[in-house]
């Protein structure tokens, strides 16, 4: 006789409720829930089937890097001048 022990773990996150709320719309018309989703999710990545998204690799970041490299940034002597510039309270 075989014995199988279920383990059940509980993994949560913090989202926005916009984020939720459009995550639950369109996995439902899916047919999932998020919660199946995560748990399909998550054994994917066990079985190491994830390939994983390069958020780096957008248009917007590809741009970012380029002008970094380049040194087309501002540079900033502290935290307070940056967040004064951040605010237009120069």
């Amino acid at each position: 006789m075989t014995m199988t022990t279920i383990k059940n773990k509980t993994i949560s996150t913090r989202v926005t409720t916009d984020i939720s709320n459009r995550a639950k719309e369109n996995l439902a018309k899916q047919g999932l829930t998020v919660s199946e989703y995560i748990r399909l999710s998550l054994i994917k990545a066990a079985n190491n089937e994830v390939k994983l998204v390069s958020f780096l690799d957008t248009p917007e970041s590809k741009k970012a890097k380029k002008e970094a490299e380049s040194g087309q940034v501002d540079s900033f002597d502290s935290v307070d001048d940056w967040w004064k510039n951040l605010n237009g309270k120069d």
